[in-house]
C-alpha cells in the first residue's frame, strides 16, 4: 500500500511536469512540426523534469524507511506467532524517525570510504594532467577501488541489524547501530550470505523482468540518418528517438517498481530474522519469546543492560 501511494504521487507528479511543459514534449513529438523547440525552452524541459526527480528520491527514501518499519513489524509478529494486523502494523509508525534516522546515518558511514576513493581517484587525474604522471598510484587504483568496495560491504553488514533493532526494541538511531554492530560480531559471514541470498532473488527477479520487458522497447540502432551529406539526425528521427526514450523510460520506472518493492521487502524480512536468530543463539531469546507469547506480551523487549556484547 505504501509503494501504491508512492506511485500515484509519482505518476501526478510526472503529469504534472509534462501538463507544464506539454507544449514544448507536443512540439518534440509531432513530426508534423516545423522545426525543433529552442534551447531554452527544451532546458526548462530538463530542469522541470530533473526537480520531479530530485523531489521523488528523496520521497522514496521516506517511502523505504516506512516499508523497513512495516516489514519489519510484520516479521516481529510473525516471530510470536501471531498474524500482523493493520493496525499493529500503523502503532508501530512512531519507529519511523529512529529508522530513517539509522538509513541516512548508515549510508552515510558506507559512504565515506566511497567518497575518499572518488577524491582520490580526482586528485590523481589532476596529477595525470597537469603533470603527465601520476606516479605509482595509477597502477594501484583498481586494488584501491577492490579494498574500498570491500570494506562499503563490510561495514554495510555490520549496520545491517539496526532496523530490526530499532523496531523490536525501541533503540535510538546510534544505540541501534551499535547494537547492530555487537550482533553481527563473529557472524559477519553468515548474515552477510544470507543477505546475499535475498539480493540475488531480487536480481533474478529483476533481470527476468528486464527480458520480459525488452521486446516492447525498440532499438535505438533502427534510426535512420535523414541527411546523408551532413550526417544529421532529421527532425523525423530525433522525435522517434525521443518517443523511444520516453516509453522506455515509462517501462524502465515500472520495472524498476516492482524490482525495489520486492528486494526492499526481502531484504528487510531476511535482516529482522537474521536478527532474531542471532540474538536466540548469543542471548537465548527464544526462552524470553516462549514467555512473551504466554504472557500475551506485544512483542521482544530491548536485553538487559549486561552481558550484551558478542
Amino acid at each position: 500500500m505504501i509503494y501504491g501511494v508512492y506511485a500515484v504521487v509519482g505518476a501526478g507528479a510526472l503529469f504534472a511536469g509534462w501538463y507544464t511543459q506539454r507544449q514544448t514534449i507536443d512540439r518534440l513529438l509531432d513530426s508534423s512540426a516545423d522545426g525543433l523547440p529552442s534551447g531554452s525552452e527544451l532546458t526548462a524541459v530538463v530542469v522541470s523534469f530533473g526537480l520531479i526527480w530530485g523531489t521523488l528520491m528523496v520521497l522514496a527514501l521516506v517511502v523505504n524507511a516506512a516499508v523497513a518499519v512495516a516489514c519489519t513489524t510484520v516479521a516481529r509478529e510473525a516471530v510470536l506467532g501471531r498474524p500482523a494486523r493493520f493496525g499493529q502494523v500503523l502503532r508501530s509508525v512512531k519507529r519511523f524517525p529512529a529508522v530513517l534516522g539509522i538509513q541516512l546515518l548508515s549510508g552515510l558511514i558506507v559512504a565515506i570510504p566511497v567518497a575518499l576513493m572518488a577524491l582520490f581517484m580526482v586528485l590523481t587525474m589532476v596529477a595525470l594532467l597537469s603533470r603527465g604522471d601520476a606516479g605509482p598510484w595509477l597502477v594501484l587504483m583498481p586494488f584501491l577501488f577492490l579494498g574500498v568496495a570491500a570494506l562499503a560491504v563490510w561495514l554495510g553488514i555490520r549496520l545491517a541489524l539496526a532496523t530490526p533493532a530499532a523496531v523490536f526494541e525501541g533503540q535510538r538511531p546510534v544505540g541501534a547501530l551499535r547494537r547492530s554492530v555487537r550482533l553481527v560480531r563473529d557472524n559477519w559471514w553468515r548474515t552477510f550470505g544470507l543477505l546475499l541470498l535475498a539480493a540475488l532473488m531480487a536480481m533474478g527477479l529483476s533481470l527476468a523482468l528486464q527480458i520480459l520487458t525488452g521486446a516492447f522497447q525498440s532499438p535505438a540502432d533502427s534510426l535512420v540518418v535523414d541527411n546523408t551529406d551532413t550526417g544529421w539526425f532529421g527532425s523525423a528521427e530525433v522525435r522517434a528517438l525521443l518517443a523511444d526514450i520516453l516509453v522506455g523510460s515509462v517501462i524502465g520506472l515500472l520495472v524498476g517498481s516492482v524490482v525495489q518493492i520486492v528486494g526492499m521487502t526481502l531484504t528487510h524480512l531476511t535482516a529482522a530474522l537474521v536478527y532474531v536468530d542471532l540474538r536466540i543463539r548469543k542471548e537465548g531469546l527464544a526462552d524470553a519469546l516462549i514467555g512473551e507469547v504466554g504472557q500475551g506480551a506485544p512483542g521482544p523487549q530491548a536485553p538487559p543492560a549486561t552481558g550484551q556484547g558478542g
